[in-house]
């Protein structure tokens, strides 16, 4: 009995003690912050690429020549015989193009035709071709081939954009533009068995202007005007070119283009019985297809 009481005893001072206490608290380790995930971004590029627009334009010009002419091997004293008395006047389509590379501001252009024309004509007139001599009613056989080659570098430095309240559209540009026409000229003339015939490169700087009206993206005019010379005593280059045109897209990158061009210029080299001159041009209208991309 006294072991019990003792044992009672004993439970009643420990149990009290268990069951009153505070459990012990498991330790939590935090969990640890994690950085938020940044989205990868592509590193910056040095610059903008450069937007290069191509523009391709084959053309046919119906041209006609004017003017006059004298070759070498006349006597010092003959003068100039008129193109429309050689009846080299009459019109001659005549293949041409223009290919412009536009990147920006900047415009690279090249434009270039080949005219040629030949005729056997009974003379109204005498005179005289380089060692060819006629007098009126002689059958004179001409010919004439002027082939030119223009590079220019145009800067484009006024835009009128279309604004967004506009019920048409009007885009417009002003380029300044400079280069070099390049002709190569030759004239033949034969009667009987005399033949006499003079090829001439000259070569010019020009400058010139053009301004562009673009309507609701699908018609555009244009009027490009330049002149250009090269002095340099008995070798001597002028000139003078302006060209009206109109364009029709009915799709973006292609369309057709319908205009006019007049195209004068004074060619001259040598002296005396070896003296080059021709004084007159090339004008009619043209036609062709507009090419982009």
């Amino acid at each position: 009995m006294r072991i019990a009481r003792t044992g009672l005893t004993l439970a009643a001072t420990v149990l009290p003690a268990v069951c009153l206490g505070e459990p012990q608290q498991e330790q939590m380790t935090p969990a640890p912050e994690t950085a938020p995930v940044q989205e990868e971004k592509a590193p910056p590029l040095e610059g903008t690429q450069p937007d290069w627009k191509f523009q391709f334009e084959p053309s046919a010009w119906y041209a006609g020549a004017s003017g006059k002419v004298r070759i070498a091997g006349a006597p010092a004293s003959s003068g100039t015989v008129r193109i429309n008395d050689l009846n080299l006047d009459n019109p001659k389509l005549t293949p041409a193009g223009e290919l412009h590379v536009r990147t920006g501001n900047w415009r690279f252009g090249f434009g270039t035709f080949f005219f040629s024309q030949n005729r056997l004509q009974t003379m109204g007139v005498g005179g005289q071709l380089g060692t060819v001599a006629f007098v009126p009613g002689d059958q004179v056989y001409s010919k004439m081939e002027q082939n030119e080659y223009v590079p220019v570098v145009g800067y484009e430095f006024w835009r009128r954009s279309p604004e967004p309240s506009d019920a048409v559209k009007f885009l417009g540009r002003l380029e300044v533009f400079g280069g070099a026409r390049l002709d190569d000229v030759e004239f033949s003339f034969a009667q009987g068995a005399v033949a006499s015939s003079q090829s001439e490169f000259f070569g010019q700087a020009i400058l010139g202007i053009k301004g562009s009206m673009e309507i609701a993206e699908q018609f555009s005019i244009d009027l490009e005007t330049s002149a250009g010379g090269w002095p340099g005593g008995n070798d001597y280059a002028w000139s003078w070119d302006i060209t009206v045109g109109f364009m029709w897209r009915p799709i973006p990158n292609v369309g057709v283009q319908l205009g006019y061009r007049n195209l004068v210029n004074e060619l001259r080299s040598g002296s005396d019985s070896q003296r080059f001159y021709y004084n007159g041009g090339l004008a009619g209208l043209f036609f062709g297809a507009v090419v982009r991309f």
